[in-house]
This record gives structure tokens, sequence and C-alpha cells, in this order.
């Protein structure tokens, strides 16, 4: 890990709920995060903690022999936060609006959502032959912190 002003961390977690609980452990290592203001704190964990879980969940199937892959970047200007996991991947036209009345009572379904409601980009790299990526940016106003993005 480096200065506060840039750096990066990685943590490879297994696929088991109690990997949700680790979530935490990347991004409380992550020196730029503990300087931003508590708005976007609670974005970027949002959004870490929905990519984790549909990795964990969705994407590996809590399939033990298979691993999520976190990496957390910083710098003044922007935390990067990558997810990657080991499964087939999903068709992004059939992720529905949760806002919809027709879906807004359901259990599940949220997490892109968030995800793009919360971080500044976020993008999906898929292959079955090495699965999903997920890749989200929260832009941030530089040493002191405070959330640069319109979210």
């Amino acid at each position: 890990m480096s200065d506060a002003g840039s750096g990066s961390q990685e943590l490879v977690l297994p696929s088991e709920y109690e990997t949700l609980e680790r979530v935490d452990e990347i991004l409380l290592g992550c020196s730029r995060f503990n300087a931003l203001d508590e708005k976007t704190q609670n974005e970027v964990a949002l959004a870490m903690i929905e990519a984790v879980t549909n990795a964990v969940v969705h994407g590996n199937r809590l399939d033990k022999s298979k691993q999520v892959t976190v990496t957390c970047d910083w710098d003044p200007d922007e935390i990067r936060i990558s997810v990657h996991d080991e499964g087939e991947g999903f068709d992004e036209s059939c992720v529905w609006d949760p806002t919809d009345a027709e879906h807004c009572m359901k259990c599940s379904g949220r997490g892109v959502f968030i995800m793009r409601a919360t971080m500044d980009d976020v993008e999906f790299e898929m292959s079955k032959e090495t699965g999903t990526t997920v890749r989200m940016r929260k832009r941030t106003s530089g040493a002191g912190g405070g959330s640069g993005g319109e979210g």
C-alpha cells in the first residue's frame, strides 16, 4: 500500500456468505477512502458490497472452489474498484429496472441499479471462459474528500 495520495489493495475471497463480512476490510485499508466525506464513503461502500454480493451469489453461485478478487486503486482524484468472479456472466439487457412498479417489491435485482446510482462509472466485462469483472469509478474532490459525482 502507498501513501494516502495513491495506492492499491487487493483481496482474494472465497465464494461464501461469510466473504460479504470482509468487504469492509479492503475499504478500511484504503487510506483514500478514509479521507472521503461520509456520503461518498457510504456510496462507495454500498456499490462495493453489491458488486461482491453479485459475484459471490450470482457469478460464482456460492461455489467454494471459485474465488472473487476485489481490487481498490486510488489517487487524489478518484477511487477505482474492480470485482472479478469466475462465473459465466449475464445479459445486461435482462437486468430489470427495480423502480418499475412491476418489480419494485421484489426481494432481489437491485445490485446493478445501486452500483450505477452511487458510482460515476460502472462497466462490465464478461467472458464465459474467464469470468465477469465489474469496474467502478468514483470521482472525489481531491485531498479534502467529498463527492465529485452527480450521485
